[in-house]
C-alpha cells in the first residue's frame, strides 16, 4: 500500500500537501463545531471534497482502459458482491414488506399453494361480500357499503385472482415450496432478481466496453454499471414485496434477454451460435410479460438487432428457418399466457388490470381514447421524463419526479447529437438500437400512464434499465473519440454523476421508506445529524 501511495504521489506531487491539509481542517471544523451545531456536515462536506479530489480530470485512476484491463475481474465480481448487497440487505428490515406483517403482500406464496392445489384463484374462507354491490370495482361503493375485500386483487365472477404476473410463482415460489416444503417469503424473491439484475448490468456493460469501447476508462465502467445499477432497482429495496417482485423479476429477465441478444449479434459470427443465443435471449425476453407486460414492451428493442443480423446474412429459407426455431419461446409463452388469462377472464389479452380491486374503477379504462384523454396521457407522459420535483430542507431533502431530475447523468444521452458520438454510434451499428431503446421507453412510459389511475414512482423502474443502457451506449461511443485531455474531462464528469446518481437513489429510498416508517428515518436523519 506505501509502495503505490508513493507511485501515485510521484504521479501527482501536489497530492502530498492536499492529504494533511484535507485531514486537519476536517478534524478541526469536525471537534470544533464554531459555526453551526450539527458536526457532522463537516465530515460530509470533508468527504465530498476528497471525493471531488480523487475524481479529479488528473487523477490516476483513469489512467487504465477496458483495452489494458483483462485480469480484473476480481474487482468487478467484488464490486458487484458490494452492490448487490447494499440493495438487497435491508430488504428484511422493515415489517410491511419482510412477511411479519404480509396483509395482501403474500400473493405469490398463495398462488403457489393453489398451483400445488390444483386452482388458479385465491381462496379465502371468509364469506364474500363483493356479492352484494352492483358493481365491485367502484371504491366508493365498496367504502359506502363497508365491505370486506382483498386489496390489490383481481375479481371476477366471484373469485379471486392474482392481479400480478405469474411467471415468478414458476420460477421461484414453486420449486422452493416442493424443494423445502416451506413457502418462500416474497421479499426474498424480489432480492434474487435484484442481485440477478444488477449481475445482468456489469456483465452486459463489461461485454460492451470490452468489445467496442476499449477507450473507456475501467473506473468509469465500473462506476456506470454501479450508477446504473443501482438506479433501476432503488425502490425495490425500499419496498421490497409484491409489486417490486414483479417489476424486478421483469427487468432482470429483460436485462439478460438484452445480453443475449446483443451478444447474437454483436459478439460471434458462428450462424448457429447467434440462433442458440438469441433463442436464450427470446425466451427470457417472452418471460418478461408474464412479470409485468409493460416492460415486456422493451422487446420492441429487438427489432434493430433482427434487422442488423439480417444484414450480416444472405436470406435463405434455412436460415427464415432457424429464425422461427429461435422466435418459437416468444408463440409458446404467448399461448400459455393467453390460456391462462382466458381461464381466469375469459379473454387471452386481459392480464388482470380491468378486474383489480384497487383506487380507481379500472374497468372503465378503454384502449380507445377520445381526444382529450390522448392530449391529457401525452402531457402526463412528457411529466414522466421531464417533470420536476421539490427539494426540503429536512431529511432525505428530495423528492422523486421526472426520469431526467430524479437522474440529471441521463441527460448525457443527448450527446448522441455531437457529430463524433453520432458517427461512432453509426460505424458500431447501435443507432438504430439505441432509438429502439428510446422508442421503448416511451411506449412504456405511455403505457404507464394511461392503465393507471396516478403515477407512482415504482413504475418509472420500467424504464430507468432502459435509459441506463442508452446513455452506457452513448458514453461508450463519446470516449471513442476523445482526446486524450477530453476524456480525462469526461472521466471526471462521469465518475461525479455516478456517485450523484447513488447518492440520489440512497436519499429517494429514505424517502419511500418514511411513507410507511416515518419514526425510522427520522431516527436516521438524527443519527446522521442531517435533520
Amino acid at each position: 500500500m506505501i509502495k503505490c501511495f508513493k507511485q501515485w504521489r510521484g504521479a501527482h506531487p501536489r497530492a502530498k500537501w492536499f492529504y494533511p491539509i484535507w485531514l486537519t481542517a476536517t478534524l478541526l471544523l469536525f471537534f470544533l463545531s464554531p459555526l453551526t451545531d450539527k458536526p457532522f456536515l463537516w465530515l460530509y462536506l470533508g468527504l465530498g471534497v476528497l471525493i471531488m479530489f480523487i475524481l479529479r480530470p488528473s487523477s490516476p485512476v483513469y489512467r487504465l482502459t477496458m483495452e489494458a484491463a483483462s485480469g480484473k475481474t476480481i474487482f468487478t465480481v467484488l464490486l458487484a458482491v458490494i452492490i448487490t448487497a447494499a440493495c438487497v440487505l435491508p430488504m428484511g428490515l422493515n415489517p410491511m414488506w419482510n412477511g411479519e406483517n404480509p396483509g395482501y403482500r403474500n400473493q405469490y406464496e398463495l398462488m403457489a399453494e393453489a398451483i400445488l392445489d390444483g386452482r388458479i384463484e385465491i381462496v379465502y374462507d371468509e364469506v364474500d361480500e363483493l356479492t352484494q354491490l352492483e358493481n365491485p370495482y367502484d371504491p366508493v361503493e365498496r367504502e359506502a357499503a363497508g365491505v370486506n375485500y382483498h386489496w390489490d386483487h383481481a375479481y371476477y365472477k366471484g373469485h379471486y385472482y392474482m392481479y400480478f404476473g405469474v411467471v415468478p410463482v414458476f420460477l421461484l415460489f414453486l420449486p422452493y415450496r416442493i424443494l423445502t416444503g416451506s413457502p418462500l417469503t416474497t421479499y426474498h424473491a424480489t432480492q434474487i432478481f435484484v442481485a440477478l439484475t444488477i449481475a445482468g448490468f456489469f456483465v452486459l456493460f463489461h461485454f460492451l466496453a470490452k468489445r467496442f469501447f476499449k477507450n473507456l476508462p475501467y473506473f468509469v465502467y465500473l462506476a456506470l454499471a454501479s450508477a446504473f445499477s443501482v438506479m433501476s432497482v432503488w425502490y425495490a429495496t425500499a419496498a421490497p414485496a409484491l409489486y417490486c417482485t414483479a417489476i424486478t423479476g421483469g427487468i432482470a429477465l429483460e436485462i439478460w434477454s438484452l445480453y443475449f441478444f446483443i451478444r447474437a449479434v454483436w459478439g460471434e459470427t458462428r450462424e448457429n451460435r447467434q440462433i442458440f443465443l438469441a433463442g436464450i435471449g427470446a425466451l427470457l425476453g417472452a418471460l418478461v410479460f408474464g412479470c409485468r407486460p409493460t416492460i415486456g414492451l422493451a422487446n420492441i428493442a429487438v427489432i434493430p438487432m433482427l434487422a442488423e443480423f439480417l444484414k450480416q446474412r444472405k436470406f435463405s429459407w434455412k436460415l427464415l428457418g432457424k429464425l422461427a426455431l429461435a422466435a418459437l419461446p416468444y408463440l409458446l409463452v404467448a399461448i400459455a399466457l393467453m390460456l391462462y388469462n382466458y381461464a381466469r377472464f375469459e379473454n387471452p389479452f386481459e392480464f388482470g388490470q380491468s378486474y383489480q380491486l384497487t383506487e380507481a374503477d379500472q374497468t372503465q379504462y378503454s384502449s380507445a381514447m377520445d381526444l382529450n384523454t390522448l392530449l391529457h396521457t401525452i402531457y402526463q407522459t412528457l411529466r414522466y421524463f421531464f417533470g420536476r420535483g421539490i427539494l426540503y430542507d429536512t431529511f432525505p431533502f428530495l423528492s422523486t419526479a421526472g426520469v431526467f431530475y430524479n437522474f440529471p447523468i441521463l441527460l448525457l444521452c443527448a450527446a448522441m447529437l455531437i457529430p463524433s458520438v453520432f458517427k461512432t454510434l453509426r460505424s458500431t451499428k447501435f443507432l438504430p438500437l439505441l432509438l429502439g431503446l428510446f422508442v421503448s421507453a416511451v411506449i412504456i412510459a405511455f403505457m404507464d400512464i394511461a392503465w393507471t389511475p396516478y403515477m407512482q414512482e415504482r413504475y418509472r423502474m420500467d424504464v430507468y434499465f432502459l435509459m441506463g443502457l442508452a446513455c452506457f451506449l452513448v458514453i461508450g461511443c463519446w470516449f471513442q473519440n476523445c482526446s486524450s485531455k477530453q476524456s480525462a474531462r469526461l472521466s471526471c464528469a462521469v465518475s461525479i454523476l455516478s456517485v450523484i446518481t447513488m447518492v440520489c437513489s440512497a436519499l429517494y429510498c429514505f424517502r419511500i421508506v418514511g411513507e410507511t416508517a416515518l419514526d425510522v428515518v427520522s431516527r436516521i436523519g438524527a443519527f446522521l445529524q442531517l435533520g
